[in-house]
């Protein structure tokens, strides 16, 4: 089935079918009108372009009278320029819609990116495929999509043209017809073939350029210039830009050589050849009585212009080819991100604290041959204030996202208020968290969609105030010029503000506080925090949150001992459970990590 799949979104024309679809969509059957008379009139305006030189000469010598000639040449000029005006301004309107129509799409690949399930989507695998899908949408318009219809409507164009041109001299001789299209083969070929030669010199030459940019960067930084005065490290930059000066002559060489030197020259000694042949056979003909002059301009148009219309094709078929990959990778992400891992079940008593049971569970990480979590099995009543410590890597932040449904367990089950979460929604499962984790940040948004994320229209401006002025941070809200419409950082808005870390922490508070979900995870979020603070905004979390199921990661064991229940994680696994007294009292693994922590800070001595 899987091999189906694939050879599906690698058929060019199914790739076509699916792009056209959502044109059709956007845009209706006027895109296709546009499309068809673009092409159309491509291919008219250089045949009558052509045939101009045949056309005069016939007239002069049809016997017609001066006036008469003159407004035949006049209307045949006009009517060729007309068709050229007409071409260029389809052709723009072409590239616009294209343009548009990519641009369009972005939403689509949002949209993928946030259905798709967190877990696949943030695995090695779902990242390269989103890789492979953004190179469809945003690598401009010379790779992906765009592109795929650009170089479509070329290549009808081209072939269109050379039908056309192929027919007129085939009713000349067949065997120029069949002599043109060796010949013409031959150079299409040949510069397939030094194209791809070129295409792996240039991987090379990028190599050497990201080689030569890196060196660049780290002079060029002003933090760096200690460690290479210090340490003369100068002499040593030196002389690998020299290495990588020659490599840039080698390699760059090697591909001018490759994609324009060999193919100049053999394209030209080629059409020398062709031009030997067919000009002294046209010649012969006219001369032996067997065409017109008129004809024989015809005709020497009609060959110059034959590789005009078969080599741009045949490039053109290599880049279909090659942006086919790019809608393929496409196509691969939006049906990956579409497999659903959940239920539709709703939630029974949203917003209330629920019960939460593991039984049996296990996770492992794509690639890793042993598992994170380790058949683990625990409850956590409604209300209760859970913390969960542990050295680094034990397991915690893993055991959190499984709890709030961004990982689903490799083994074993969850259950919410005896409900298998796998048969919930995961949108509405979801919704019974607040979780602020250990990386905080705000979106370069106002401060009030940082907090509320959500519109203004359906924004409660009551409860942002009353969540700012909890989180403590109402007064620095206030002194801000447009206060909580003030942009974050500087990306979206050159007066945007950035807030300290410990004012981020009450940002991300307050996001919580506004969200009043019935659970609260805290995934070490105080981190870069001295002891004493975190300490203090733990306690203030939990003031906060004393109706709601909380749960609590710190690698400070003091900021959690108003826990009602303290889990210590080794390895991904509970190895031991109980109050901060109780675990102190145990003198375990627990007693021994606080006592060591304790020697430092002397806050927590007396705690002890």
């Amino acid at each position: 089935m899987k091999k189906e799949k694939e050879a599906k979104h690698d058929s060019i024309l199914g790739n076509y079918c699916v792009a056209f679809s959502w044109i059709w969509e956007l845009e209706g059957v006027m895109y296709f009108i546009l499309m068809g008379v673009t092409i159309l009139v491509s291919v008219i305006e250089p045949f009558l372009s052509m045939a101009l030189p045949g056309a005069v000469v016939h007239l002069l010598g049809s016997g017609w009278e001066p006036g008469a000639i003159f407004v035949a040449l006049a209307g045949y000029v006009i009517v060729l320029q007309g068709l050229r005006v007409t071409k260029d301004y389809l052709g723009s309107l072409c590239y616009k819609k294209n343009f548009l129509f990519r641009v369009s799409l972005g939403p689509q690949l949002f949209g993928a990116a946030m259905d798709a399930d967190y877990q696949d989507f943030e695995s090695e695998t779902g990242q390269k495929k989103l890789m492979g899908a953004r190179m469809n949408l945003y690598y401009g318009n010379r790779k992906g999509i765009e592109a795929f219809l650009q170089k479509l409507q070329a290549f009808l164009i081209n072939l269109l043209g050379l039908l056309f041109y192929s027919v007129m001299i085939g009713r000349q001789n067949v065997w120029i017809l069949l002599m043109l299209f060796v010949l013409t083969g031959m150079s299409a070929s040949l510069r397939f073939l030094t194209r791809k030669r070129a295409d792996e010199h240039d991987k090379k030459y990028e190599r050497v350029w990201r080689d030569y940019q890196y060196l660049g960067k780290e002079v060029l930084i002003g933090a760096n210039g200690k460690d290479i005065r210090l340490y003369h490290m100068w002499n040593w930059f030196s002389r690998e830009f020299d290495k990588l000066k020659r490599e840039f002559v080698h390699w760059g060489s090697k591909w001018w050589w490759c994609s324009k030197g060999i193919p100049t020259i053999a394209e030209k000694c080629i059409a020398l050849v062709r031009d030997v042949l067919v000009y002294g056979y046209l010649i012969y003909q006219m001369m032996q009585g067997g065409m017109g002059l008129s004809s024989f301009l015809l005709y020497i148009g009609i060959v110059a212009g034959f590789g005009r219309w078969m080599i741009p094709m045949l490039d053109q078929l290599t880049e279909i080819l090659e942006n086919n990959r790019h809608m393929s990778c496409y196509r691969d992400f939006l049906e990956f991100a579409g497999v659903k891992h959940w239920g539709n079940e709703a939630v029974v008593q949203p917003g209330q604290t629920h019960e939460i049971r593991l039984e049996h569970v296990s996770f492992r990480y794509e690639g890793n041959q042993e598992d994170t979590i380790h058949d683990l099995s625990l409850t956590i009543i409604p209300g209760e204030k859970i913390a969960l410590v542990g050295m680094n890597g034990a397991g915690k932040s893993t055991l959190i996202k499984i709890i709030c449904g961004l990982y689903r367990p490799t083994k074993g089950r969850i259950y919410l208020d005896g409900r298998d979460v796998s048969t919930l929604s995961a949108r509405e499962y979801q919704r019974e968290f607040s979780v602020v984790f250990q990386d905080v940040f705000a979106f370069s948004f106002s401060l009030e969609d940082n907090v509320s994320c959500k519109d203004r229209t359906s924004m409660d401006s009551g409860r942002l105030t009353e969540c700012l002025q909890k989180a403590e941070l109402w007064d620095r809200v206030q002194a801000l010029e447009k206060k909580e419409r003030t942009y974050m950082n500087k990306d979206m808005d050159a007066s945007g503000v950035t807030l300290s870390g410990g004012e981020l922490q009450k940002l991300m508070l307050a996001r919580a506080l506004y969200k009043d979900a019935p659970i609260v995870i805290l995934d070490e979020p105080t981190a870069a925090l001295d002891p004493i603070a975190e300490s203090s905004l733990y306690e203030k979390y939990y003031e906060m949150t004393r109706e709601k199921t909380s749960i609590f990661i710190s690698h400070r064991l003091s900021s959690t001992k108003f826990c009602d229940r303290i889990l210590f994680l080794e390895e991904g696994r509970i190895t031991e459970e109980g109050t901060h007294s109780e675990l102190l009292a145990r003198q375990g693994a627990y007693a021994a990590m606080f006592h060591t922590q304790a020697q430092y800070y002397e806050s927590d001595k007396e705690v002890v």
